[in-house]
């Protein structure tokens, strides 16, 4: 065990517990989102320095000061860590707020000033200084200056259980920048695009797929999307109809845990390399739960997929 020293306090980490698990599991307020290594919101820093897996992403002058992810590091000894300056937010004001099934809510946000990102990215929403999740972008940039977001209610989510019982109409919620390399090449409009994602994870798969669509991608577009049960293939109808839009586009709603005689019976990723055995020269995007992310990454590659056209935005349901 070690003993971590925050804010003139000690508390302890047990071995092969993270920092962050450790100081929330006594009770200190902390930010933390995707606790993935990715969205950076329960970055602190450290007396000494910390192992460079647990700086990936971080700026060089961050590294430089000491900065890390409190949810990837997992001490092996004593360390005095202190706050980091908060990220840079901006506000955004709710403008439409709709279910797209019963526990999928569409959030959509209105900033005063454009707000620049990628289709596929993902960005950090604050409820409070404690309590910053971080969820994936649905939509393309437009001229009304709107995200879209995608949020699945979760029983213990302090973030989705106000977003879906408390947030109103013109209420405002700060946004992080945008975060993510999970987007779409518009130099590669010829290439061959293969998206894989379970529950919400279709929402960044959706703005790639819009952002494809409005960039004239003339390769084949296939998206898979999984769910336990039918019900949580929540945008099935619209996938179906821009399937019969775009002659290039395909759409497989995938069920694994029912049988269905409208999906497929199975796994979205079992469904998708079974049907795409050779993936040399395709571009691999896969958005949802962590281990289905970890298992299809390796199966891309070994199918034929360059590590470096294999994207992924991976999040724990802790919203």
């Amino acid at each position: 065990m070690s003993i971590l020293k925050y804010r003139d306090r000690e508390y302890s980490c047990h071995r092969g517990e993270t920092i962050l698990d450790a100081l929330l599991r006594q009770k200190v307020d902390l930010s933390y989102g995707c606790k993935q290594g990715i969205c950076q919101a329960c970055m602190l820093r450290s007396n000494i320095t910390p192992p460079d897996y647990t700086q990936n992403n971080l700026t060089t002058d961050q590294r430089s000061k000491n900065c890390f992810l409190a949810c990837q590091w997992q001490p092996e000894e004593d360390v005095c860590i202190d706050p980091v300056e908060s990220q840079s937010f901006v506000n955004a004001r709710v403008v439409s707020k709709s279910l797209l099934s019963q526990d999928v809510l569409r959030l959509t946000l209105e900033f005063q000033k454009p707000f620049e990102f990628h289709a596929g990215q993902f960005v950090n929403l604050k409820k409070s200084e404690q309590v910053i999740r971080s969820y994936s972008i649905a939509s393309t940039p437009n001229h009304s200056n709107t995200v879209e977001f995608h949020i699945r209610l979760l029983t213990n989510g302090q973030f989705s259980q106000w977003a879906f019982h408390e947030l109103e109409h013109g209420d405002v919620i700060p946004v992080s920048e945008p975060k993510g390399n999970c987007i779409y090449n518009t130099k590669g409009a010829n290439e061959n695009l293969l998206l894989i994602g379970t529950g919400t994870g279709l929402a960044p798969l959706l703005g790639i797929v819009t952002d494809a669509f409005e960039h004239g991608h003339s390769g084949r577009i296939h998206l898979f999307h999984g769910s336990h049960i039918s019900e949580g293939l929540y945008l099935n109808t619209k996938l179906t109809q821009l399937s019969e839009k775009y002659e290039n586009f395909y759409y497989s709603g995938c069920v694994s845990r029912e049988a269905s005689a409208v999906f497929f019976n199975g796994r979205a990723n079992d469904m998708a390399f079974s049907q795409y055995p050779d993936l040399k020269g395709w571009r691999v995007f896969v958005c949802g739960n962590p281990e289905m992310i970890k298992d299809s990454q390796k199966r891309a590659f070994l199918n034929g997929a360059s590590c470096g056209h294999i994207f992924s935005d991976a999040f724990l349901l802790n919203q």
